[in-house]
């Protein structure tokens, strides 16, 4: 069996190819993980009205249409 070398605490380390690979997946476990975490968080967020209450126009749908043209 090779042997590979990975990043321990800032220290690189030479180990077999099976505890290389077990060493990368458990680090792309955790950024995935991560990932659906925050999407979750994001999405409970926007459907519970947080996110989507912001209103960044200039001019409101509450505000009263005023006629600022008074004709002919």
């Amino acid at each position: 069996m090779s042997d590979e070398v990975i990043n321990v605490e800032g220290k690189d380390v030479v180990v077999r190819e099976d505890t290389a690979k077990a060493s990368r997946w458990l680090r792309f476990e955790t950024i995935l993980l991560t990932g659906i975490i925050l999407i979750f968080i994001v999405a409970m967020l926007f459907f519970s009205g947080l996110l989507s209450a912001v209103d960044t126009s200039p001019g409101s749908a509450n505000t009263p249409v005023s006629n600022t043209n008074p004709g002919p």
